[in-house]
């Protein structure tokens, strides 16, 4: 669901004594007891441009084990190719709003922990999710949430509801989100409605009330750097990944998220039921969880870490970066999104497309 910028944030990162040497026992460099037994291959399917190759090549070395590494563009790629079985993938990297599809399904092994005791390094607002409340399945990998992005230069009273995309001061400078589930999701946040059950008239209602935003919004996209960068968009629905890449070069881009809660989301390391090499695949999870290794995903994109160990070695600037790690204060209203069934989605689509042709679009 969200767009993956590979950064040079910090320059160009060496990989430097991040592996170390496991102990002859089977302790790792981090103190955790790991499986002996390890395979000597890893199959990894992950999203595109999302793993420093540092981390793949620290791994390797560590442990001797050899990483077929595969990527998928979309959340239905990832299902269909798991699904299909025809390779046996060790770990795969959902969102958090196909998880609860893919556990119905059964298409995942359940997680020994005790060959992660990394895991204590995930903040608490990252665990129990709700589509695993009691950790069975998976590890947050990268976070993130959906609020607004906004332009502080050109908005002086920082915005505090989604009513605010709706003001018309801001017309032809807002934009929004092209995908039709995030725009329902906001629209039926906004109207009070629950945001993953709608009804068919709630997703009516919520279509009647953006066709009165269409007219401010002059773009639709989910990537919405340059646009916040060169000071053509001064507010807009998105993604705080991309808030947080504007403010790299505009600092006066910001990211709030709306008093109606807005949007949490993480990307998660699981285990496929394909997988025939799983301790191996703990052993990886576990290694990614290590603080100075995950501290590479965090200087490398701009998204909320999960790691808040690794998010400690952060230098404070890099902390301050808009939408990059929110608190749990923050964090408390937002809610979680899930895909709904077809009739409703094809709803959706189609009323969300007529809005927009209907403003000009």
């Amino acid at each position: 669901m969200r767009n993956r910028l590979l950064i040079s944030v910090f320059g160009v990162l060496l990989f430097v004594g991040l592996a170390g040497c496991s102990g002859a026992d089977g302790e790792n460099a981090s103190g955790g007891e790991v499986d002996d037994e390890l395979s000597d291959e890893l199959i990894i399917f992950n999203w595109n441009e999302y793993m420093p190759d540092e981390i793949l090549e620290g791994f390797e070395e560590e442990f001797g084990v050899d990483i077929v590494y595969s990527t998928f563009s979309s959340n239905q790629e990832m299902l269909a190719k798991i699904k299909s079985g025809t390779v046996p993938y060790d770990i795969a990297f959902p969102s958090a709003s196909y998880m609860e599809r893919i556990i119905e399904e059964g298409l995942l092994n359940e997680i020994n922990f005790d060959n992660i005791p990394n895991f204590k390094n995930i903040a608490d607002e990252w665990k129990s999710q709700d589509f695993d409340p009691d950790n069975k399945y998976s590890v947050a990998y990268l976070a993130g949430t959906t609020g607004i992005i906004y332009n502080k230069s050109k908005i002086s009273t920082p915005p505090t509801s989604w009513e605010d995309l709706w003001n018309p001061e801001y017309n032809g400078r807002v934009m929004a989100l092209e995908g039709p589930d995030e725009i329902n999701w906001m629209l039926q946040q906004y109207i009070g409605s629950e945001i993953n059950d709608p009804t068919v008239e709630q997703i009516e209602e919520g279509g009647d009330v953006f066709k009165e935003l269409v007219p401010n919004i002059f773009k639709f996209s989910e990537v919405q750097k340059a646009e916040f960068v060169n000071g053509e968009a001064w507010i807009s629905l998105g993604y705080s990944g991309e808030a947080g890449l504007a403010y790299l070069e505009n600092e006066d881009i910001d990211f709030v998220l709306p008093e109606e809660g807005g949007f949490k989301w993480s990307d998660n390391m699981v285990i496929p039921n394909t997988s025939q090499n799983q301790a191996t695949a703990e052993a990886f999870i576990n290694y990614v969880l290590r603080p100075e290794v995950s501290k590479l995903l965090s200087e490398e994109f701009v998204y909320t870490n999960p790691n808040e160990a690794a998010f400690e070695l952060l230098d404070e600037e890099d902390q301050n970066i808009p939408g990059l790690n929110m608190t749990p204060e923050q964090l408390e209203n937002t809610e979680s999104t899930t895909t709904i069934d077809a009739e409703r989605t094809q709803v959706i689509n189609e009323v969300i497309q007529e809005a927009i042709v209907a403003g000009g679009h």
